[in-house]
């Protein structure tokens, strides 16, 4: 379910590998700019519970890639994330369907520039880490496995060397390396795995701060994908052999 950034990569790759894909979007323009790639996408609100009431056919597999912008408000966040992947989640369940969350390496509470992985605390004050991890809970619970992936690049999202707000880490994914990592999730019920590159890029200025209208993360955390490489993923793309902002030596 969705088709954005990561989801169109979701579903070349699996048409790529033989699998039938059913790309689902929210208008009608958008299923008739996918058609072009995938001829079976379709239009559809996933979020209602009577999409799911409706939903029949012999599945393989689901990923729920469904995301707002960063700017949308809390209610469309909560909406497509708590609400719509669980429902996603039950119905997968009851159908014995694996299932795949797209999550994000936000959800973790570390600020202070730490190593975590799978099991580290998790930001609870927070409502858009809070959804997702509701979200997570319904996708394990149902026998699902979740992506907790870091910031997307390649393809037309380019990496930029961004001075503004203060010295933090920032943990990167290709486009590619995530899309894959979903053939291992799908065959792996009711894990979490992190997506990341194995080094993050350094950000920020010394005593910078952020804008107080930004939107940007204010945390600081190294994210470990250890626990996916011990599942034979590894990443094809390194933007810290690119990134200048790396110290030297």
């Amino acid at each position: 379910m969705g088709a954005g950034f990561l989801g169109r990569e979701i579903a070349h790759q699996a048409q790529a590998g033989g699998w039938s894909v059913f790309p689902v979007v929210r208008t009608e323009d958008s299923a008739k700019s996918l058609q072009l790639r995938f001829p079976q996408a379709w239009a559809a609100d996933a979020v209602s519970p009577a999409f799911w009431e409706d939903l029949n056919g012999g599945w393989s597999g689901m990923v729920w890639a469904m995301a707002p912008s960063r700017k949308s408000g809390e209610g469309a966040f909560r909406e497509m994330h708590r609400d719509g992947a669980s429902r996603a989640a039950e119905w997968a369940k009851g159908k014995g369907v694996p299932m795949v969350y797209i999550s994000s390496t936000s959800v973790y509470a570390e600020s202070a520039g730490g190593w975590v992985e799978e099991g580290s605390p998790l930001a609870e004050d927070e409502e858009r880490a809070m959804a997702m991890i509701h979200a997570e809970g319904e996708t394990v619970r149902a026998g699902g496995s979740v992506l907790r992936c870091a910031g997307l690049y390649g393809g037309e999202r380019e990496l930029r060397d961004r001075p503004d707000g203060p010295e933090r880490w920032l943990n990167v994914i290709h486009l590619e390396d995530a899309a894959r990592a979903v053939g291992i999730a799908l065959r792996i019920r009711g894990e979490i795995f992190n997506v990341a590159e194995d080094q993050p890029l350094r950000r920020g200025t010394a005593g910078g701060v952020w804008a107080e209208e930004s939107a940007r993360s204010r945390r600081s955390k190294k994210v470990s994908n250890a626990k996916l490489k011990r599942e034979g993923w590894m990443p094809i793309h390194t933007a810290a052999v690119k990134d200048s902002s790396l110290p030297k030596g």
